[in-house]
């Protein structure tokens, strides 16, 4: 086994069984690898949904069907899989790498091959992602500077957007190179597909579960890049994402979502930039959020669905409760 597909399920297993389907595909090509199926704790039928679908499908061969009892969240649940994987290392076929995948994802063919060719030409990288559309195949952006302190406040200032020529330099999202024929070094990629190195995962450790539901991606790459890997964007292989699924609003609150947003964007402060880098960036949130709902308000702007969520966005902030 030389590479180690680790999914999660949760509530999604339509999602999970054509995601299982387009790796199949891969096999005729690549296949070298396992796939470690976390199913996390739904509780909507998708444990029996998937166990049909491996079986009847003939599946059992290279699907490890992991079912938990609870929802352990996104990092938790990926490290069920990533430390059964990381056990075969012992065996006598070792795990080379591990690929975090989201189970509402499909590969496009040829992806595996490629992405496993560019980790093994080049040594030095830790973690790598591919090219990554939208359902309607435009281009979904994966790769993002690191929120430091100083960008995140100048990103809470809304200066990138309002003086994009002066404070481009700053916005996270990183928007100014193309994508389509990209290698390219970047700060940090997203876990809708993350090839990892198994070595390089063995020293800096899985991904850190204070972090439920997002911001693990971008603390990992963030120990990968300080450890003296390279974090990096190969356009050659292709994913389909189609984005949301286990936290789109049918499953999942709308202040629930925020709430792990907020949480995620100021708990990767503390754990990469200190206690101060936490508390000044929620205050800095809280007075610009403030601020916004104060304009909207003298602008006559409250029945608007901003006004909700801005609202929304101040309420969980002064709430707080994120601090590890």
């Amino acid at each position: 086994m030389v590479l180690a597909v680790v999914i999660v399920n949760f509530r999604t297993s339509e999602y999970t069984i054509a995601c299982l389907q387009s790796l199949f595909g891969e096999r005729k090509e690549f296949a070298e690898f396992e796939v470690f199926l976390v199913e996390n704790g739904s509780e909507d039928g998708s444990l029996g949904a998937l166990t049909d679908a491996i079986r009847e499908n003939g599946w059992e061969g290279w699907v490890n069907f992991l079912p938990q009892s609870e929802n352990l969240g996104y990092a938790r649940g990926n490290n069920v899989g990533i430390r059964r994987a990381l056990e075969r290392r012992h065996d006598t076929r070792p795990c080379e790498y591990i690929l975090l995948l989201n189970n509402d994802t499909v590969v496009h063919q040829g992806c595996l091959s490629a992405t496993i060719s560019r980790m093994r030409s080049d040594p030095s990288i830790g973690a790598l992602s591919c090219m990554v559309r939208n359902s309607d195949g435009s281009v979904q952006n994966v790769c993002r500077r690191f929120p430091r302190p100083d960008l995140a406040t100048i990103r809470a200032i809304g200066l990138p957007y309002l003086l994009p020529r002066t404070f481009g330099w700053a916005d996270p999202e990183d928007t100014g190179w193309r994508r389509e024929g990209a290698l390219r070094k970047v700060d940090w990629i997203g876990g809708a597909f993350m090839l990892l190195r198994a070595s390089a995962l063995c020293v800096v450790g899985d991904l850190d579960e204070r972090f439920f539901f997002y911001g693990e991606d971008a603390e990992l790459c963030f120990r990968l890049k300080r450890a003296g890997w390279s974090v990096v964007f190969d356009s050659a292989g292709t994913i389909t994402h189609h984005g949301g699924a286990s936290s789109d609003a049918p499953r999942c609150p709308e202040v629930q979502r925020i709430r792990w947003r907020w949480a995620a964007r100021l708990r990767f402060q503390r754990v990469c930039y200190g206690l101060l880098a936490e508390v000044w960036l929620r205050t800095v949130h809280t007075l610009f959020v403030a601020l916004n709902l104060f304009v909207m308000a003298i602008s006559g702007r409250r029945s608007s669905s901003g006004w909700d969520r801005t609202l929304l966005d101040l309420r969980v902030l002064m709430k707080g409760g994120f601090t590890i």
